[in-house]
């Protein structure tokens, strides 16, 4: 009999099961911090759940759970939330203060018998997580790259305001030429490959993206890029986000039809045995 995958229970595990998760939801505190593309914690936790187990079978330790792509320390919090061992890449030095600040918090209300162990975040390019991990010793990858240089654009849609990532030319938010902007994902992630334990999963969240005409299927052509690197597709689930929106637009009428994009996918990939 093989080892089982995570500790969920039986009903855990079927309501983790649907492909679409519609009862995500971000905290208070989440909004709050008003980062332009931000996943909720509850949906970081939820495939941490579903794809680890509090303690590696192997190592008898905590599970690693790996964020190239940190932002505001999303899944780094998650991880230390379930007693698992988060590490994190990110570019943005106020990025990093907040992500500290915010652990620093959850710390605070835990008692020392919750305590799990100490995060690690590095503010670095995600290029360079060989720095900080060994071949074969993360459990798990969660986490949402930028959706390209998109959020540098006028918002035709609602008018509101740019808000970018950084102003950093390492950042991948502000590379303007998709096929570079692909090239860079697929260099990070052949690093996420090579610190990922065989069998284990890599779950990128990400959104279709639309430049005036041209529509670009960033979930498609990511996996085509993954599958290069060796990873193999798994699963595709929907983050369905739409009671996020409360403002909705007749986008192109009444000209050209066009829909209003209300969800993301979340992209399951493994990493083949040896």
């Amino acid at each position: 009999m093989g080892k089982k995958m995570n500790d969920l229970t039986g009903s855990q595990w079927l309501k983790n099961s649907f492909t679409i998760w519609r009862d995500i939801r971000k905290s208070k505190e989440e909004k709050s911090l008003k980062h332009p593309a931000m996943f909720p914690e509850q949906l970081a936790a939820r495939l941490i759940e579903s794809y680890t187990k509090k303690i590696d079978d192997d190592t008898k330790e905590p599970s690693v759970v790996l964020d190239p792509f940190s932002g505001m320390g999303t899944t780094i919090l998650a991880a230390k939330n379930l007693g698992r061992q988060g590490i994190g890449t990110e570019l943005n030095p106020n990025y990093v203060k907040i992500i500290k600040k915010r652990l620093k918090d959850t710390q605070s209300k835990l008692d020392n018998s919750e305590s799990g162990p100490t995060p690690k975040i590095f503010k670095n390019n995600a290029l360079n997580i060989s720095k900080y991990l060994k071949v074969n010793s993360v459990n798990f990858c969660v986490t949402s790259p930028p959706y390209w240089d998109i959020l540098n654009q006028k918002r035709t849609a609602d008018d509101k305001e740019i808000r970018t990532y950084s102003n950093s030319k390492k950042d991948l938010g502000n590379i303007d030429d998709y096929q570079k902007f692909l090239d860079s994902l697929e260099n990070i992630f052949s690093k996420v490959f090579d610190v990922l334990k065989p069998k284990s999963r890599c779950a990128v969240i990400v959104m279709d993206i639309r430049k005036k005409a041209k529509f670009y299927p960033l979930h498609i052509d990511l996996t085509t890029r993954m599958q290069k690197i060796g990873f193999e597709l798994d699963e595709f689930a929907i983050w369905d986000r739409q009671h996020e929106y409360n403002f909705m637009t007749t986008l192109g009428f009444p000209w050209v039809f066009r829909f209003n994009k209300v969800h993301e996918f979340i992209c399951i990939y493994k990493k083949p045995e040896d």
